[in-house]
């Protein structure tokens, strides 16, 4: 047990894979020792808890875990894993290890939060000090609304609200602590659902929750493809935060370049995983000296989308597959399983869509303006439901976010909130010689030789049209009222952002 003159506490690890700028585990080493766990969680017969981990993510978890583990242990902190439902798990541990407290990182989810409540009420019945912390957001989305409504719906304005807010300081690394007696760990890590971090399966190809998608079709592909392009946990994360101005410099004017490594800093997975902080990116790209104004706001406006993301998660449950405007609800989508094939494997005929889909399934990353090239692709010119673009992203992407990934299909698809006007259609031919005129991102990742060019699946102007015949039946349907807007042949499809 903890020496008598000091409690015990356990954290709770979720997404904030981390010892630095960590308010749970700052908190619980001020007030005496610590003992972590993180869990691989399964959602209860009330669809409670978080979304399953997709195949890429579930390989960076694992690596990045295996960090944790070290760091932690450098620290004198014991790492436990297990797996099952957190309900019955951190309850037990927590009686197990006879703890004073628990801690955790606040979620925003709908579904990990009542789950978190309902294990909070647990807890506090049974005696323990409960306590949440931020840690994964800059601003909690109870504390932004605008006068008269319950929330942003829209990005700019929450921007301007939220942009200048004080974040606070960036949380040192909590000092190391006297170890705990072995017989307590071992004993804990006898109780049912713990196991070690191979235990946990995340490296089996076992069911994603997204159904027969990328795991399915190659269950181990991460190791032989997304491996080699990666380093997870927070240490590597560490070092590309020392090299931010890297990905800040021209990031203004050079951000929808594919084809430039450094247009982006790449950071993605790490605020996915909380290897860093938002926090910590923020601070570091407001101290950077060696980068322009203009650089730096466009590069920290993209920090506050992802906030915006989970601002909107927060109030919309089931955004994952349920349409933001409600109107998309009679959407007539269609069912063609030979069109998803081909925009997934990269055979569309069209060759920034199959570059793109290249670099998703060799990288576990795409670049953004290809993601809303090809999600434009899927929804409007291949007219399929948005929510299988957004299943294949979260089962291959390693930054695949359980608020970003399904705010932006949404975005694209024209069902979220903010969207761009429906009729705004990315034309990949367009998009190509605008974004990639020499060819050097499509060179590096089509698929197949340029002059063995597949035939394309589906023509550009005859799709489009097709999209916007699909939308007027959509409103028909919705408001019982006849379209009378015109297609205009000024309807520019590359206006889109």
């Amino acid at each position: 047990m903890a020496a008598a003159d000091e409690s015990l506490t356990l954290v709770w690890f979720r997404d904030d894979l981390r010892v630095s700028d960590h308010s749970a585990l700052t908190a619980a080493r001020a007030d005496g020792r610590v003992i972590a766990v993180w869990i691989r969680e399964v959602r209860d017969d009330e669809g409670l808890g978080p979304r399953p981990l997709g195949g890429a993510s579930r390989w960076w978890a694992h690596e990045s875990l295996a960090g944790l583990h070290q760091e932690l242990a450098a620290l004198g902190i014991p790492l436990l894993f297990a797996a099952g439902q957190a309900a019955a798990i951190i309850p037990r541990l927590a009686s197990s290890l006879g703890v004073g407290a628990v801690r955790w990182s606040r979620r925003y989810a709908p579904a990990s939060r009542s789950l978190d409540s309902q294990i909070k009420t647990v807890l506090d019945d049974q005696g323990f000090a409960v306590h949440s912390h931020s840690g994964s957001l800059l601003v909690e989305p109870w504390t932004a609304a605008p006068q008269g409504g319950d929330h942003y719906k829209v990005f700019t304005p929450f921007w301007k609200a939220v942009s200048g807010r004080e974040v606070g300081d960036v949380l040192p690394t909590p000092e190391s602590q006297t170890p705990l007696d072995p017989a307590l760990v071992e004993s804990a890590r006898g109780c049912p659902a713990v196991t070690d971090l191979d235990g946990l399966g995340l490296l089996d190809g076992t069911e994603t929750g997204a159904g027969d998608f990328a795991a399915a079709q190659g269950p181990r592909w991460w190791q032989d493809t997304v491996a080699c392009h990666w380093s997870p946990g927070a240490r590597a994360a560490g070092d590309q935060l020392e090299d931010l101005a890297a990905g800040i410099n021209g990031y203004s004017t050079t951000r929808d370049v594919p084809a430039d490594a450094t247009s982006t800093s790449r950071l993605s997975p790490r605020l996915r995983f909380g290897e860093l902080s938002p926090r910590q990116l923020l601070h570091a790209a407001r101290t950077t000296t060696s980068v322009t104004p203009e650089d730096r706001a466009a590069w920290i406006r993209q920090l506050y989308w992802r906030e915006f993301s989970w601002h909107l998660t927060y109030h919309y449950p089931d955004i994952d597959y349920t349409p933001i405007r409600d109107e998309f609800r009679h959407f007539p989508y269609e069912d063609d399983d030979e069109a998803l094939s081909h925009w997934r494997s990269g055979t569309t005929g069209y060759p920034l869509v199959d570059a793109g889909m290249a670099q998703l399934w060799e990288t576990g990353w795409m670049h953004n303006r290809v993601r809303m090239v090809t999600a434009s692709f899927l929804t409007k010119n291949l007219l399929q439901h948005w929510w299988s673009g957004e299943q294949w992203f979260w089962d291959t992407l390693v930054d695949a976010d359980e608020a970003n990934n399904a705010v932006s299909w949404q975005w694209v698809a024209g069902s979220g909130a903010d969207a761009a006007p429906y009729f705004r259609v990315f034309n990949p031919e367009r998009q190509r010689e605008r974004f990639d005129p020499d060819g050097a991102y499509i060179g590096d990742w089509l698929p197949y030789p340029p002059d063995a060019s597949p035939s394309p699946i589906v023509g550009l102007a005859d799709s489009r049209q097709a999209a916007l015949s699909a939308y007027d039946r959509m409103k028909n349907m919705s408001a019982g009222a006849v379209s009378s807007r015109p297609v205009s042949p000024d309807d520019d499809d590359t206006r889109a952002v």
